[in-house]
């Protein structure tokens, strides 16, 4: 029979055993704790790095919004002040061509004659210029008609041959579209016609030729005007971006009258495509749509 101090009595292994796995246990638990927190942490820096990437981006977005908030306004106290000056300055330019053209009819030496022709053709420039600047920031109301596009061509021809004469250039306007057409407002019609034209006589200082014709629209797509020219022609990568507001590769050109054509084109629910092969010039395209047809 067992006494009870035998019964007390443990094996010094079993407890050494018991205490190694208890250790073991903590070691563990420990492990388990410490890669949860650095866990924890890597996910916490990723996140802080994120927000703060995220902060800086919010901040160049805002930054960049104030800059062109006030690039925009700028923008519009500057095309407010050209509307103005533009309508001052529409009523003094009106007198002055018409005072040129009666001295062009007058009897005047050849030489000064030429000087008229000249003055003329400056006038009309800033005629255009002036009008260009109250089609693009001021947009009138329109005044839709039926337009006659042979009759549009021939009334631009009088006004464009002094300016043609003057640098030297062969003008030609065929009469394909003689009684072709459209409801348009034939003011702004002639203004884009006029923009094209003048852009072409501004690239060929040593004369060239001027071509404004067009096609008669048919079952598949509606009528189309054309101007043409001898002239450098436009480089391909500027090709995209002739019709920006502003942007032009001559010295001193506000850079307006492209972007009006546009504008006129988008209000006549048309569009206009400038095309330049290597070597042939420039060509400027309007498409109008066909008649009852929205584009």
């Amino acid at each position: 029979m067992a006494t009870a101090s035998s019964l007390s009595e443990t094996p010094i292994g079993i407890v050494a055993e018991a205490e190694d796995s208890t250790l073991a246990q903590a070691f563990a638990d420990f492990g388990r704790v410490a890669a949860s927190l650095e866990s924890s942490y890597a996910r916490l820096h990723t996140e802080v790095q994120r927000l703060h990437a995220e902060l800086e981006t919010r901040n160049r977005e805002l930054a960049h919004a104030l800059a062109e908030n006030r690039r925009m306004r700028s923008r519009q106290v500057l095309a407010e002040l050209s509307a103005v000056l533009a309508h001052e300055v529409r009523n003094p330019l009106g007198s002055l061509e018409l005072f040129a053209s009666l001295l062009a009819r007058s009897d005047l030496a050849a030489d000064a004659r030429q000087w008229v022709k000249q003055l003329q053709a400056g006038l009309r420039r800033l005629a255009v210029t002036v009008n260009n600047v109250l089609q693009l920031y001021s947009e009138p109301p329109s005044q839709p008609s039926a337009v006659d596009l042979g009759e549009l061509i021939e009334g631009l021809k009088d006004f464009l041959l002094p300016l043609a004469e003057a640098g030297g250039v062969h003008l030609e306007c065929t009469r394909a579209l003689a009684g072709v057409c459209i409801e348009g407002d034939r003011q702004r019609l002639e203004q884009a016609l006029l923009n094209l034209a003048l852009n072409s006589l501004q690239f060929m200082p040593q004369g060239g030729v001027l071509c404004i014709g067009g096609e008669a629209g048919n079952r598949q797509r509606g009528p189309r005007l054309a101007v043409a020219d001898s002239g450098p022609g436009i480089a391909a990568e500027n090709l995209s971006r002739v019709f920006e507001a502003g942007f032009t590769t001559r010295s001193g050109s506000p850079g307006l009258g492209l972007a009006v054509c546009k504008q006129v084109m988008k209000q006549h629910d048309g569009s206009i495509q400038a095309l330049s092969p290597p070597g042939e010039g420039a060509r400027f395209i309007l498409q109008f749509p066909r008649a009852g047809e929205t584009a």
